[in-house]
């Protein structure tokens, strides 16, 4: 009884808080009219005390609260969401970070083994390298640990140490290492290379507090190599923060010109956002690529850039969240995200698809479904005008101005179960094959551009699989089309292991016909840049 008590002392003191934190001057309607507010509290009360003390199962009074919670959230629009304390940190890593020793590994044959080293971690400091494993951690064996435990053993609070005993080919036994935790945020440019000769490539991944000073760092070293032209990747950015996506903008676009705005039922939640001459980069073609899974702030980039006629967009029609959300969070660790506002284009389009009479997973399908193309929405005749006069519309998401369809190598389930499998047969052959003298010679450079995996490494694989791995024996693989892509998947494990992520994303890239079709595109970009300008 006191535990419920306790539980509805906590919910008053959210309904205050949410009044406080969101510091209006006009006290909420709920707040000024209490009578029925407060009453149906009271029944509720009563209802979860009632159904703790004789309902004819146990139930936990603090989970029947937090599912009362979601039902009520739920009745609003699917990105307003409450988030209990564990759902909330597993989503808030991917903006501010995670605790740890910054590896990427994988168990093979029952051993840690470091697949990549994030630059400036506490494992770099710690002088560990790809391909070493980790045989014990803070004394315990840490052979035949599932991927999940091991990253539960590593992980740990910021300045907490772990200790490491370590092995790797070169020394004559093992070593062990003290590895001190850190915050490690997630990479918002993980990649920025020059894809052609005077093209430059950047993929944006997320919104983060980093991610402008990421953004011209990646602009800075492209310049540096002779980037002429600029292919800017928002594909699968499902947004992050606001602000950020204004300054992206602004790297971009001549100051004075509006970037966005929000408007909500409040007062406050009006803002206009505007771009500034100090912050703008060196001006050349620009195409931004964007699919079903670009949302939220990567739509505001897409729609200012589309709308301002600075370059030009392509791909697939973007996801259609044109809501901004507000974060409260509480003493717990849980959290309630709040659709506070709406946002729009510099041209006053809203992008928000319909998400009325429709349950969350028809809103989310619907967002991926090429079925019906939203190409130009039915209700196209609202169109909006961009700087130079194009018509560009609203409601449906980002509608690129060249569609690229995503044709994906689709893996059949044979291969699918083969590249799946626990036991990681890629990357355990890929391990014996780096100790060999075959790869010895090849740069990075070189490998991808010309490495070929022969019809003889090919079959040295699917023998080592077949006889690593008995369930493998039955599988039937397509002797044209799985034997392509076990190739491709063996020389992009390969560059990997050899020189990690970058490396990957690079043979990732030669199969990317979005990316390949979008380079297609930079003399209208071009065309579109002179034309911005002359208009100006």
């Amino acid at each position: 009884m006191n535990k419920v008590k306790n539980l509805l002392v906590f919910l008053a003191v959210v309904l205050i808080s949410v009044g406080f934190i969101s510091r209006e001057r006009e006290v909420p309607q709920a707040q000024a009219n209490p009578k029925n507010v407060y009453g149906k509290i009271k029944i509720f009360a009563a209802i979860l005390e009632t159904i703790e003390r004789a309902y004819v199962e146990q139930r936990d009074a603090e989970g029947l609260l937090e599912d009362a919670i979601k039902g009520m959230t739920a009745k609003l629009d699917p990105h307003t969401v409450y988030l209990p304390a564990n759902d909330f940190k597993f989503w808030n890593q991917n903006f501010e970070g995670f605790t740890g020793i910054g590896i990427g590994f994988e168990v093979l044959r029952g051993k840690i083994t470091v697949m990549s080293v994030l630059e400036s971690s506490p494992a770099q400091s710690a002088g560990i390298l790809a391909g070493d494993k980790i045989l014990e951690i803070n004394g315990k064996s840490a052979t035949d640990l599932s991927k999940d435990m091991a990253i539960a053993k590593l992980n740990g609070e910021v300045g907490t140490k772990v200790r490491l005993r370590i092995n790797r080919e070169t020394w004559r036994r093992p070593r062990v290492t003290e590895v001190v935790r850190k915050r490690i945020l997630h990479k918002s440019v993980p990649y920025a290379i020059m894809i052609r000769p005077r093209v430059g490539y950047i993929r944006l991944e997320r919104f983060t507090s980093t991610t402008v000073k990421e953004m011209d760092a990646a602009l800075e070293r492209l310049d540096e190599q002779g980037m002429r032209q600029l292919l800017l990747d928002l594909r699968g950015n499902s947004g992050g923060y606001l602000s950020a996506a204004v300054d992206v903008v602004d790297r971009f676009v001549a100051g004075g010109h509006k970037i966005v705005y929000t408007k909500g039922r409040l007062a406050s939640s009006y803002q206009e956002f505007y771009s500034t001459d100090e912050k703008t980069h060196n001006a050349y073609p620009l195409v931004v690529l964007i699919d079903h899974g670009s949302a939220s702030a990567s739509e505001i980039v897409a729609g200012a850039i589309q709308d301002l006629d600075r370059g030009l967009i392509v791909g697939e029609s973007s996801f259609g969240k044109g809501l901004v959300q507000s974060q409260y969070r509480f003493q717990d660790g849980s959290a309630l995200l709040v659709t506070t506002a709406r946002y729009y284009t510099p041209s006053g389009r809203p992008i928000q698809r319909n998400f009325f009479d429709k349950s969350k997973d028809e809103y989310y399908r619907e967002a991926y479904d090429d079925s019906s193309p939203r190409n130009i929405p039915e209700h196209a005749a609202v169109s909006y005008k961009t700087l130079l006069g194009r018509d560009v519309y609203a409601e449906g998401g980002i509608q690129p101005d060249v569609w690229i369809e995503n044709e994906d190598n689709i893996f059949s389930f044979e291969l699918r179960s083969l590249f799946f499998s626990e036991k990681l047969p890629f990357n355990v052959f890929v391990e014996d094959l780096t100790k060999s003298a075959l790869l010895a010679a090849y740069s990075e450079e070189y490998f991808i551009k010309n490495f070929v995996v022969t019809d003889e490494l090919y079959n040295a694989f699917i023998a080592f699989a077949r006889q690593y791995n008995s369930e493998l024996n039955p599988l039937r693989l397509d002797e044209d089309n799985d034997k392509r892509n076990i190739k491709f998947l063996l020389k992009r494990t390969i560059a990997y292991r050899r020189w990690g992520h970058k490396a990957r994303f690079k043979v990732n890239l030669t199969r990317d016909h979005q990316v390949m079709q979008s380079l297609r595109h930079l003399q209208q970009a071009n065309s579109l840049l002179t034309m911005a300008s002359s208009h100006q």
